[in-house]
């Protein structure tokens, strides 16, 4: 399934859906229009991508029931809002300084493009509970998280950084961080960074075995 197929999947029902950094608003016109919620808010920092989702929303006659809104990360919204609030598209330390702004959602559909496992420490720390999957769009990979409010499952080490998976795409996945690595190995000349690569590395080849 592809990337927003995908987040479609993971948001169920609710009353209201926010996107933030919403882009064209492709994301919560899709879930208007398949009835996944009732209302929803597209935000976003810049004006360009937030007129042209004005254009979108527009064109699809659902300007009744998405707003758009200006601003910065999850500010433009009021506590308890919206109950499904969908962050993707975002390096993972900007996704941890939205969040560490203002109100707290009891739910979240994430797509962190990188530093997963800075993001997935730091949800815990929030006493988030995190389920992850993954989309693929011909041969790139996306992680996706579902992200509520709840007494979360223990991560090991390992899995801090290899993320814990129910998907039939995991082991590609894990092959493809595999060889990326390996070129990273190839390249470094610091004795202590190769050494924390090799044990992600080890990390890797486990969870590949496992799988």
């Amino acid at each position: 399934m592809n990337r927003i197929g995908t987040m479609l999947s993971l948001i169920g029902e609710c009353e209201v859906l926010a996107d933030i950094g919403t882009d064209h608003a492709y994301l919560p016109i899709e879930a208007v229009r398949g009835g996944l919620c009732k209302r929803a808010i597209a935000c976003d920092i810049v004006d360009g991508p937030l007129f042209m989702a004005k254009k979108n929303i527009h064109a699809a006659g659902l300007q009744d029931r998405i707003e758009t809104r200006l601003g910065d990360g999850l500010r433009p919204l009021g506590e308890n809002e919206a109950d499904c609030i969908v962050i993707a598209g975002m390096g993972g330390m900007n996704i941890i300084e939205i969040l560490r702004v203002g109100i707290t959602p009891p739910r979240l559909i994430l797509q962190p493009q990188h530093d997963l496992e800075e993001l997935r420490r730091f949800l815990h720390a929030k006493g988030y509970k995190i389920k992850e999957t993954l989309a693929r769009e011909r041969s790139r990979f996306y992680v996706v998280m579902h992200v509520e409010n709840g007494e979360q499952d223990h991560y090991t080490e390992a899995e801090y950084f290899t993320g814990r998976f129910d998907s039939e795409y995991r082991n590609a996945y894990f092959c493809e961080l595999l060889k990326k690595i390996s070129r990273f190995i190839n390249a470094i000349t610091d004795e202590k960074t190769r050494e924390v690569a090799e044990k992600r590395k080890s990390w890797l080849e486990s969870a590949i075995s496992e799988g």
